[in-house]
């Protein structure tokens, strides 16, 4: 288990023992420095020490307020599409690398893609997706030689540099506020006052965590918050072979023996959503959100189906595009899918588009 895996176990009260109390205290300590840190950004923001910059085309940025799987990536392929079907230009700007990850085989480190970003440039065909952490500059230089009527900021609520006109937060209904800690005590990356600046909170997860909403609603309201509150679901849409690049029904996992393996913020959600489809799981694999698959891993996961005889592994979209090198460790006959998840609208859905639509006709 990597120290950064533990950690996260730590904020998210999955550890116990008095050692682990010990730790806890010390966290606690840093979480402070680290929310005074956030305030002394806010205010300068504020004051006007550090420069907000506009672009020269509408900016609607996605983030959320916590560590994990929130969705807010799936969020940004649900704009860019319905914008497409407009024949509105979309650009998205995301960080999009990872820090270097340092091997353990090999102990090089190296510095690729984060997981978001290859599943947006994989799923979002023709949309432009600038990746780079200067994102003023990456959308400055794109207009010198294209053309784009919108830009989609991913992960942008605490990238406050870019103006926004339209600022939407997305909100797991089944784990809003993990503990109420911050960063590293916690998973929340902003204290819930943050929500002020908000135009639009948009629930993910409703489905799951549907018994949460009234709880959430109630408690943005005593920020004294009007602002549209959107209700969705992660709905799977399709079961895509990584290997083939062909589609199987999925139907296919009714009653069907799998293992599943991710490395998201929130593996339970997608072990219930398998579940849900009907599969009998005989085991999860789950790793920290964001990790880099090693051959030991695959190799495990792989040795444990050939031993139950289990011949069908089931990931996520956004582990598969992690997948390419790691492929030759199942056999020929073995099955690997990518469970593709979009995010369906079940509440507010007129008013959510009418925001960003008035955004374009400025």
């Amino acid at each position: 288990m990597s120290v950064r895996h533990f950690l996260y176990l730590v904020a998210t009260d999955q550890k116990k023992g008095w050692g682990i109390q010990v730790l806890k205290s010390v966290l606690g300590l840093l979480s402070c420095l680290y929310g005074f840190v956030v305030l002394i950004i806010g205010w300068a923001y504020r004051g006007g020490l550090f420069r907000t910059i506009r672009l020269a085309r509408p900016v609607v940025s996605v983030g959320n307020m916590t560590l994990g799987g929130v969705g807010k990536t799936p969020l940004v392929e649900l704009i860019a599409a319905a914008l497409k079907e407009k024949n509105i230009k979309p650009v998205v700007l995301i960080r999009g690398y990872m820090s270097p990850i340092c091997s353990r085989k090999s102990g090089v480190g190296r510095r690729s893609l984060s997981d978001e970003a290859r599943m947006l440039v994989a799923s979002l065909g023709d949309v432009p997706v600038l990746v780079g952490a200067d994102r003023v500059k990456n959308a400055v230089n794109f207009l010198k030689g294209h053309t784009a009527d919108i830009f989609l900021l991913d992960d942008g609520f605490q990238h406050r540099r870019i103006f926004r006109q339209l600022d939407i937060v997305a909100i797991d209904a089944t784990d809003p506020w993990g503990n109420g800690c911050l960063i590293p005590r916690g998973i929340l990356r902003e204290p819930f006052r943050a929500l002020r600046r908000a135009h639009m909170v948009v629930l993910t997860k409703t489905d799951l965590g549907g018994s949460n909403v009234p709880q959430i609603k109630a408690r943005l309201q005593t920020l004294g918050l009007t602002l549209p509150v959107i209700e969705t679901i992660h709905q799977p849409c399709a079961l895509v072979d990584v290997r083939l690049k062909t589609t199987t029904s999925m139907s296919f996992l009714k009653g069907k023996t799998i293992c599943s393996f991710c490395s998201i913020g929130h593996p339970k959600t997608f072990e219930m959503t398998l579940v849900n489809l009907g599969a009998q799981l005989a085991k999860s694999f789950s790793f920290i959100d964001h990790h880099v698959y090693e051959e030991d891993d695959i190799a495990r996961i792989a040795r444990y189906c050939q031993a139950d005889g289990i011949d069908t592994v089931v990931t996520t979209q956004k582990d598969a595009v992690k997948l390419e090198q790691w492929l030759r460790f199942f056999p020929a006959s073995f099955k690997v899918l990518s469970l593709q998840i979009k995010i369906s609208i079940v509440k507010g859905k007129e008013e959510f588009f009418e925001r960003i639509d008035h955004l374009l006709q400025r």
